[in-house]
């Protein structure tokens, strides 16, 4: 029998590919809701699903296997919850809550349920980790320097013409490009911290462009107490709307060295030629990062991607929201 799934937030930019991975693999989409009858009704028109305003109702409606949440970032928790509540398992996007308070609401409930719950982080499929992961394993990597993460896409007037303008709105949002798009950057410096603290060591974000009500760019560099050195960009600052915009990442260690940019790879090993490949970039990452959960979820596995690792990130990134506001008060 094939799975079955309901879409919670069909209005979400990122709905169109879900959609289309999902009947790609097989799976049922027995309906949609959204907080926006009016969009989301049309949405599933588009996408020949059948609509419920509410998300309680339909799950109650189609019983189905899991449910894909994409949630206004300020309704996370509460859709988060209900069906938690129900039991369903979970596919969701980041970042779960407007702020880490709200995202460890969000984690807290799914923990209670006892459910599957993946959390939709697609950089982490990105290259670079498979060739990290190599050199871990072969005892090739040596000890771990420093990082950098950039991702920078396209002008968050993007998001109007997308039909989500409360990604534009801070109340709603809970940020702009730092909470948007940093949370990749953020879960990445996690991953490699591995459990150390991290201290923050500097901070800033530019409203300079547009109507400066959401952040346009964040920088920030943040340290474990034994050496460790990680950096993360995030912005809305290129020029146009090209698929995944520019992004880098960049992972340094005494005996190797990774750089992933824009669907090129390059692994330097100490004393080696530099191996390049073509990669896959982060919009095509999703795909691969959909099979995985799905994979775990029908063989009784882990989540690759938990409601933890995602609140780890988004308290990463309060912290760094924190350390810029500190950096912009007068003396």
């Amino acid at each position: 029998m094939p799975l079955t799934a309901v879409i919670a937030g069909i209005t979400h930019w990122h709905a169109p590919r879900y959609v289309r991975i999902l009947r790609a693999r097989g799976v049922r989409l027995l309906g949609a809701a959204d907080a926006d009858a009016g969009a989301g009704r049309a949405a599933s028109q588009r996408y020949d699903i059948a609509f419920e305003a509410d998300t309680d109702r339909l799950l109650e409606k189609t019983r189905p296997d899991l449910a894909l949440l994409l949630p206004r970032h300020d309704l996370a928790t509460r859709e988060i919850t209900a069906v938690a509540a129900r039991g369903v398992a979970m596919l969701l996007e980041k970042p779960m809550g407007r702020n880490g308070r709200e995202a460890a609401a969000s984690a807290a409930a799914v923990r209670r349920a006892g459910i599957f719950a993946s959390v939709c982080l697609p950089n982490r499929y990105l290259g670079i980790w498979d060739a990290y992961r190599a050199l871990v394993a072969d005892d090739a990597l040596g000890t771990l320097l420093h990082a950098h993460f950039r991702t920078i896409n396209g002008p968050p007037s993007r998001y109007i013409d997308y039909g989500v303008p409360w990604m534009l709105d801070p109340d709603i949002a809970g940020g702009g490009a730092l909470r948007n798009l940093g949370i990749h950057g953020a879960d990445a410096i996690c991953q490699l911290a591995a459990g150390r603290p991290l201290t923050m060591t500097g901070a800033s974000i530019s409203h300079a462009g547009h109507d400066g009500r959401i952040e346009d760019f964040a920088a920030a560099v943040c340290a474990t107490a034994d050496g460790f050195i990680a950096t993360l960009e995030a912005g809305y600052t290129y020029a146009n709307q090209q698929e995944g915009g520019d992004y880098e990442w960049r992972i340094a260690a005494t005996a190797a060295y990774l750089h992933e940019c824009n669907g090129r790879l390059r692994v330097h090993r100490r004393g080696a030629t530099i191996e390049e490949r073509a990669v896959p970039t982060p919009h095509l990452a999703y795909e691969i990062m959909v099979n995985a959960a799905l994979d775990a979820f029908e063989a009784g596995a882990a989540p690759p991607a938990t409601v933890d690792d995602c609140v780890f990130a988004v308290d990463l990134q309060d912290r760094i929201y924190a350390t810029a506001a500190m950096a912009r008060t007068p003396d």
